[in-house]
């Protein structure tokens, strides 16, 4: 995180031209003949009220692209009290651009902010900072308002909600702060019954490898739907958040036959492919042998072999959502929802 505050003030609010020379308020005020307070209400929307007319800001603005003024954005917003810009705090490690659920809410984001005429910046929990360090750096007056995707049990939420930034939380809910998601529950419940309709009565669920209560929505979901099916699911949570299969899963893969496992139930894309991929090179046929279901839906830079059961959970227009309701916080809008919730779509594929 960044580390330094650049500091303004009226007297630097301008830039230098060709000539090294700074233009001011100053110098615009006297070429136009007014007061350079007249002129900061043109240029820089200060607060009074001023009345200028149409013909004097038309030669105010005149004469400040003719001699190469800009208003520096910095100093006006410490004037101002507001920054346009929207923070991001991912509580989770890093954000990695080329993970395809990063990617879709990084796109989310930025195509939310376009949308609403704020710039973004990107804060991550990085291990060298403690809390206190990071909470003054998010609420420091650098960003207006903050999209958080954390668990409720970041130690970071009970900071925020004492302090006076305004934030909302995507992906994971977080009681009492407005939240986007997508309908983790309402997808589970779909695979359940897909599974079901295909004759599934024993299936191995794997777990997230970490704390998150979207993946968790999903888990208690399908068990709930899968037993009303008369499904039996045994959950096992995997340690590596890139799929990787530990032990006791692969000991309830390679006997099946014996414990009647005829499906997997993965709580996202990314544990679903590590398993096709362990599938075939163990010559375990995909769906014959063993069924398999993924979760997200993001669409994947390369043809797969086999297009993949799945849940489309469109992150990029939760991060959009999470965007508009953070800004209609900040405009005062008195009717910002507890909880949103944005559809899913089952989409079958090759492998169950």
């Amino acid at each position: 995180m960044t580390k330094h505050l650049v500091r303004a003030t009226e007297e630097n609010m301008g830039v230098i031209t060709p000539q090294n020379k700074k233009v001011t308020l100053k110098d615009i005020a006297q070429a136009v003949n007014v007061s350079p307070f007249t002129v900061s209400v043109v240029l820089n929307g200060s607060k009074s009220n001023t009345r200028v007319s149409e013909a004097t800001r038309e030669r105010i603005l005149d004469a400040a692209r003719e001699m190469g003024y800009l208003p520096n954005a910095l100093a006006r917003a410490l004037r101002n009290r507001t920054t346009n810009i929207l923070g991001l705090y991912f509580g989770y490690g890093h954000l990695e651009p080329h993970d395809p659920f990063h990617a879709e809410v990084l796109t989310g984001l930025q195509r939310g902010c376009e949308k609403c005429e704020k710039d973004l910046m990107i804060h991550y929990s990085f291990h060298r900072y403690g809390m206190d360090e990071i909470f003054a750096e998010l609420a420091g007056g650098k960003i207006d308002g903050l999209v958080l995707i954390a668990s409720p049990h970041d130690p970071l939420v009970e900071r925020l909600r004492g302090s006076q930034l305004s934030f909302v939380a995507m992906t994971d809910i977080i009681p009492g702060v407005p939240s986007v998601i997508a309908d983790d529950a309402a997808g589970s419940v779909e695979i359940a019954k897909h599974l079901a309709q295909l004759g599934h009565k024993t299936v191995m669920y794997r777990s997230c490898p970490g704390e998150s209560d979207s993946a968790s929505r999903r888990e208690r979901a399908f068990i709930e739907e899968a037993t009303k099916h008369g499904i039996q699911t045994i959950s096992v949570q995997t340690s590596d958040w890139k799929g990787g299969l530990d032990k006791s899963e692969i000991d309830l893969i390679e006997n099946r036959k014996t414990n009647g496992v005829t499906a997997a139930v993965c709580w996202g894309d990314p544990s679903a492919h590590a398993l096709l991929s362990y599938c075939k090179s163990r010559d375990i046929s995909v769906p014959d042998d063993l069924a398999v279901v993924g979760f997200n839906g993001i669409e994947l830079p390369f043809e797969p072999a086999k297009v993949l059961t799945t849940v489309r959970a469109n992150w990029a227009k939760v991060a959009q959502q999470a965007v508009q309701l953070l800004v209609d916080q900040l405009d005062g809008e008195k009717e910002i929802p507890d909880l949103t919730v944005l559809p899913v779509e089952f989409c079958p594929g090759a492998t169950s």
